[in-house]
């Protein structure tokens, strides 16, 4: 159920949004990991295979290569268990050489189908590639894109002569890709370091890809709704920013998009007289967890020492936010610590706006930014 679940979320392409096809990726990853907990050893081989198709489509050439040494070493268990093909149904969009093979091969078909009466179309499934030599042809490919030696090409080519039975998919695919193999660049010390990567695949999957993937997607979703409440409230008495849309770009890394939003909003709402400010609640979990690591840390110690300050139920306890001004602030100066920009009249501007809010988490988040300025300040010194 696991390696079918996984399948299915890995063949969702068409989603118009890459964060959600990351985060589909992604919770592939975790269901295929979870499928080894099962001690099914017929199904390791296709789930090492899949697992390398999907980390050398995000471009993670080491673990990708990593479980085609699992899938090549695994290979008498496989053949055990009769698993010497799989089916491209079951894969992922792995490349563009790949998409050309399949595309070739149902060309074919349907031409043979149609224009020869006595041919008889005994398998209506897409093509099948070699579990060992699909295997191979990752291994070549992310070690060319490492730039490792060329002699991959040639064992590539030794097991295609080698095999038993070889499929018409997998001679295509050789020969679709044996000219880009061959123009590797041959660099012996990193080829040393691309077979020492590990002999064993780890059966665990990291999660703070999948956990990142989460908050874009979610932020994604909260930009669209906020956009929507912005432009009700839109008026002269109402500055806006849609923080999420700064909070996304700040996650993705661009931090110059972030920077210049922080920014804009800030001169804007310092020059003008605003009878309501955008405010951001950080004691609900769901908007806590959006924020960076220093302020999850600060309302952390907050709701140590009162519990209570968080509850939703409580009468007595609103909930607590911060202003829109105030996470302005704080992006921004995250923004400047990562373009390594001079922040001296950063710091003239959050004594002048800690000294005109009246709010306590305000005041408690521009103190710690304040201070995170200065000792930033002083490791540069020394």
């Amino acid at each position: 159920m696991s390696i079918r679940k996984a399948i299915k979320l890995a063949s969702l392409n068409n989603v118009g949004s890459s964060a959600l096809q990351m985060l589909y990726n992604e919770m592939s990853k975790a269901y295929l990991y979870h499928s080894f907990a099962y001690g099914q050893e017929c199904t390791y081989c296709v789930v090492h295979v899949i697992l390398a198709a999907l980390y050398y489509k995000s471009g993670q050439c080491r673990a990708a290569i990593d479980h085609c040494q699992q899938v090549l070493k695994q290979l008498t268990t496989c053949y055990q268990y009769g698993v010497r093909s799989i089916g491209a149904e079951y894969l992922p969009q792995i490349d563009e050489d790949v998409d050309a093979v399949l595309g070739l091969i149902l060309f074919y078909g349907y031409v043979q189908k149609n224009f020869d009466e006595k041919s008889e179309t005994k398998n209506k499934d897409l093509p099948s590639f070699s579990t060992e030599l699909l295997a191979r042809y990752l291994y070549s490919k992310c070690s060319n894109m490492m730039h490792a030696e060329g002699y991959e090409v040639t064992l590539y080519r030794q097991h295609l002569f080698d095999i038993n039975q070889l499929l018409l998919s997998d001679v295509l695919l050789f020969k679709t890709t044996e000219p880009q193999l061959n123009k590797c660049t041959r660099t012996p010390d990193v080829e040393v370091r691309i077979h020492n990567v590990g002999n064993s695949a780890s059966s665990s999957l990291d999660t703070s890809l999948l956990v990142t993937t989460l908050q874009l997607v979610a932020l994604e979703k909260l930009i669209t709704y906020r956009q929507i409440v912005l432009c009700e409230l839109q008026s002269g008495q109402f500055l806006s920013m849609n923080e999420f849309e700064a909070l996304y770009a700040y996650k993705c890394g661009l931090f110059k998009k972030c920077l210049e939003m922080c920014q804009s909003y800030l001169n804007a709402s310092l020059h003008r007289d605003c009878l309501t400010i955008q405010s951001f609640r950080v004691s609900a979990p769901e908007m806590l967890s959006l924020l960076d690591g220093e302020l999850v840390s600060l309302f952390g110690i907050v709701r140590l020492i009162n519990p209570d300050v968080s509850s939703v139920f409580s009468v007595l306890q609103p909930y607590r936010q911060i202003s829109v001004r105030t996470l302005s602030l704080y992006l921004m100066v995250q923004c400047q610590k990562k373009l390594s920009v001079d922040m001296h009249d950063t710091l003239q501007l959050i004594r002048f706006v800690h000294s005109t809010t009246d709010d306590y988490f305000d005041r408690l988040v521009l103190s710690v930014i304040y201070r995170s300025i200065k000792i930033s300040k002083v490791r540069i010194n020394n």
